[in-house]
């Protein structure tokens, strides 16, 4: 994720996005890779003063590591970063026990590009890379197809969504990429079922990272924020931060609460202040409406 993001938006965005892509098949970017069980984080520290980080990184069904890239342009230097990205990740992995036997590294190229190679050989070090060229798609039949759908309140397949997805990158130059960034997320916005409107969102925003009008990118971004999914989200981790805190004296707690309440504070602001989880400040809620 790009810099000045809050850190709700990173836990809420790495959220969603951990739990929508479990069970989920790259197949319909014509990746033949086994299905996603986890999201890894993408972030590598490294010990310069600098982080490195993938696109996305997938650990797969039959335990392989997958690093997945997406590139509008074509460069020799892209695989030794791949390779250091690999690294990272098999790193971390291996600090929690999880040992990697096999690597995939995918790289989707935006309507930019047309052909790439797709190894490096410098004897002692290899590196062969799966590729997916969004040129070949049919924008305007995918995006009418999806849009057919929405319109008509049909639900929507795991393909539509993983096709929703990176359909801004099928175009070949910035501002055609924006105007359908801007597209498919209004028209994502339609979709009836929460958790896959968020999804998709989160998704596109991810998949577009370095492509996206950043100004855009922050409106969007806070919009997830205010959604209801991202809240109960953050609800959860107040309520287990409260958990942990040893409790100051629950009556003043609680009247401190009623008086925020009665001022019309946000319900969050007031799970932070008190300690108090949602079910006890609904309660307080209902007794100041009584």
């Amino acid at each position: 994720m790009p810099d000045g993001i809050t850190h709700i938006n990173k836990d809420v965005m790495f959220k969603v996005l951990s739990e929508n892509y479990k069970n989920k098949s790259l197949a319909v970017y014509g990746l033949d890779v086994p299905k996603i069980t986890r999201l890894l984080p993408s972030n590598y520290p490294a010990v310069t003063a600098t982080e490195i980080h993938a696109d996305t990184t997938f650990l797969l069904e039959d335990g392989s590591l997958l690093i997945l890239e997406y590139e509008s342009t074509v460069s020799s230097a892209d695989f030794l970063k791949y390779i250091k990205y690999a690294v990272n990740a098999m790193a971390r992995l291996h600090k929690e026990g999880c040992y990697v036997s096999n690597v995939i590294v995918a790289v989707i190229y935006t309507g930019d590009i047309n052909k790439a190679p797709a190894e490096l050989d410098v004897g002692a070090l290899r590196i062969q890379i799966k590729q997916v060229f969004l040129s070949r798609f049919d924008t305007d039949g995918l995006y009418n197809d999806i849009k057919a759908k929405i319109d008509n309140g049909e639900p929507l397949a795991d393909d539509d969504i993983m096709r929703l997805i990176v359909l801004p990158l099928t175009q070949p130059d910035k501002a055609r990429k924006q105007r359908l960034i801007e597209d498919t997320i209004a028209l994502a916005k339609r979709v009836q079922v929460e958790h896959q409107q968020l999804f998709i969102v989160a998704g596109i925003l991810t998949a577009t990272n370095k492509f996206i009008d950043q100004e855009y990118s922050k409106s969007i971004k806070e919009w997830i924020k205010m959604t209801k999914v991202a809240r109960l989200f953050e609800e959860e981790k107040i309520e287990a931060v409260n958990e942990a805190v040893s409790g100051a004296d629950r009556n003043a707690r609680i009247r401190f609460a009623k008086s925020l309440l009665s001022d019309g504070e946000d319900i969050l602001k007031v799970m932070k202040h008190t300690g108090l989880n949602r079910a006890e400040l609904d309660d307080i809620q209902t007794s100041i409406s009584a």
